[in-house]
């Protein structure tokens, strides 16, 4: 009886740490889901109205930040865990065509594959041969992003824009965000992240130089 019940708690015991780590987040903490679905762009769409009508394809979005995971990334402090429910760059692609869409920005219909490719809204890096590249209708902007760095607070980014096959725009950029007002409020570290996009969206659509790009 006595080895029965070791194995009941030890089964117990099992049991209730799996449970605990189900509420944590990656190495500990809080974990709040971010959902792509649940991103509502809140800048002023009427603020970038020399951007309505233009064409965008969202090439190819790489995530190089070493501070994140594959599917999302922790609080400055690292108490905080933004998860989201596909890879980190997949989630940021489909909150940019939300933001993007939002401007009037046309994105280009990619159903049928971009460059004549079969089409994945998640593998990235594809990189087409120069004879298909001619597939891709003239004057449409190609957008490409590269995360380097990320938290809740500061987020760092590249942009790379080309045109007609030239490059027309490669910069670097620089988010920050202040301190959340509650570090255990799930609702509110929500907000925050779909705050933190809107902002990475707005400081590409500010500066001057990629609205001479695109």
């Amino acid at each position: 009886m006595d080895s029965v019940w070791k194995s009941m708690k030890c089964g117990i015991w099992v049991v209730a740490a799996l449970a605990l780590i189900g509420c944590a987040g990656v190495g500990g903490g809080l974990k709040v889901a971010m959902k792509q679905e649940s991103y509502a762009p809140a800048f002023r769409a009427d603020a970038y109205k020399q951007f309505k009508g233009k064409t965008v394809l969202l090439y190819n979005f790489t995530n190089n930040a070493a501070n994140t995971k594959a599917w999302g990334y922790y609080s400055a402090d690292k108490k905080v865990y933004y998860e989201a429910p596909v890879q980190l760059e997949s989630y940021l692609w489909s909150c940019f065509q939300k933001a993007f869409q939002h401007a009037g920005i046309k994105i280009l219909d990619q159903s049928a594959g971009y460059y004549g490719q079969p089409y994945n809204p998640y593998w990235w890096g594809y990189a087409p041969p120069p004879q298909a590249r001619a597939a891709l209708p003239k004057n449409t902007a190609e957008f490409q992003f590269t995360l380097n760095s990320m938290t809740d607070q500061e987020c760092k980014f590249q942009v790379l824009i080309s045109k007609n096959g030239e490059t027309k725009l490669q910069k670097d950029f620089t988010v920050t965000a202040p301190p959340p007002r509650s570090a255990e409020d799930k609702g509110e570290l929500e907000k925050g992240a779909y705050r933190l996009v809107d902002q990475m969206v707005t400081a590409v659509f500010n500066d001057k130089d990629f609205q001479k790009a695109l």
